[in-house]
């Protein structure tokens, strides 16, 4: 039986690892094959939602290699300028800028259409939308901040912009060029994020690499499936590291190897609390899980959400990126409320004596030893 799922708000992804050379294979079989700039918009069939992720995260080459800075000619760096700046009015997110000129370079290689005899369906502006596509009029589409604009934040309900999905300040540039409608293979993607990427070192040096870093969803884990998919995931993470801990963390091990004997489970929501965890933090360390497994009966005893009916639906964490937490530090506050807004109503979470209650939607709360941050669900409302 699948797993309760969290009303996650975030966008889950399968990471690349789980995508087979054949599979991606078919996932990209729609996409047109393209030698060089500028690509080619079609209508064939492409990957949409996870499939669309799995593969442009996955594709070899998506991710540019590094490249001196070069210097742009006038032309090129006129419509450059024109993009970061319409970009800069719509969000103060530097990432809208890279994405906005991955979709010029990868649509036109950065050039403005000269064309005189203009149809509904003629190619328009550096970004080569056109009228029929409903993009937008010939005027919009030609003036470069409008259409950047555009592309951006969408044309309508039938045609969503980048910006449009939440989630899309993680997703790869592939897919933000699929979402409006340019499909590339690869190298073409690669190659114009590479240029985009040049670019706004030219007209904005003083962006970091950090500021401009993309992709993060391709690394997501994610919380779909039963209790065994779900545990053969903190497994991995285990094993690099990233999910640390006491001796408690055997019984994840066990849940995924399906060695896990009668009261020895963890309930699949405090599993998917430490996927969410894991997707937000590099590392994550846990001291506690199911006490009833080992007899253990400190704090609450046969009351505490450790070990009463059957224990494993609270998760004890002391530490996030190596740093210990308290339940009122920064760290412990940041996961806090991601989970408040993914966990189901009456979900606890201890430490309220440790700071100065922000004010949750979902989480209960009650006094615990500031030592640690604890997270239960034994009296939330069954799975969502």
């Amino acid at each position: 039986m699948a797993a309760p799922m969290l009303a996650v708000k975030v966008v889950l992804a399968i990471g690349p690892k789980k995508l087979l050379g054949g599979a991606l294979a078919l996932l990209l079989g729609g996409l047109v094959a393209v030698a060089a700039l500028p690509a080619i918009a079609i209508t064939m069939f492409v990957p949409t939602g996870s499939a669309l992720r799995q593969a442009h995260c996955a594709a070899p080459g998506s991710v540019p290699a590094e490249q001196p800075t070069g210097p742009l000619v006038v032309a090129e760096q006129i419509l450059v300028s024109a993009i970061v700046d319409a970009a800069a009015a719509i969000t103060p997110e530097p990432k809208a800028k890279l994405a906005a000129l991955t979709a010029a370079y990868a649509a036109s290689n950065m050039t403005a259409s000269t064309i005189d005899m203009i149809t509904d369906d003629t190619p328009l502006g550096v970004y080569r939308r056109t009228v029929r596509g409903g993009w937008g009029t010939a005027g919009q589409l030609q003036d470069t901040a409008t259409a950047t604009g555009l592309v951006l934040t969408g044309a309508g309900e039938n045609r969503p912009g980048i910006m449009s999905d939440p989630a899309w300040i993680d997703e790869p540039a592939g897919w933000w060029l699929s979402t409006i409608g340019i499909h590339a293979e690869a190298p073409t993607i690669a190659t114009a994020e590479a240029s985009a990427r040049n670019a706004l070192a030219v007209v904005e040096p003083e962006l970091t690499d950090e500021q401009l870093t993309v992709g993060a969803a391709c690394n997501y884990l994610p919380l779909d499936g039963d209790n065994r998919e779900l545990a053969l995931r903190l497994v991995g993470a285990m094993d690099e590291g990233r999910l640390v801990g006491s001796d408690y963390l055997q019984q994840l091990r066990n849940v995924a190897n399906g060695t896990a004997l009668a009261d020895c489970g963890i309930d699949s929501r405090i599993m998917q609390i430490l996927l969410v965890a894991l997707n937000t933090f590099e590392q994550v360390a846990v001291s506690d899980l199911n006490r009833r497994c080992t007899g253990s009966l400190e704090g609450a005893g046969e009351s505490s959400s450790h070990y009463r009916d059957g224990g494993g639906m609270a998760v004890d964490i002391y530490a996030l990126n190596g740093s210990s937490v308290t339940g009122g530090d920064g760290l412990s506050l940041q996961l806090l409320a991601l989970l408040d807004s993914v966990v189901p109503p009456g979900s606890r979470t201890g430490q309220s004596n440790c700071r100065n209650s922000p004010g949750f939607t979902h989480f209960d709360e009650f006094e615990d030893t500031c030592n640690h941050v604890h997270i239960d669900v034994a009296y939330a409302s069954p799975g969502l």
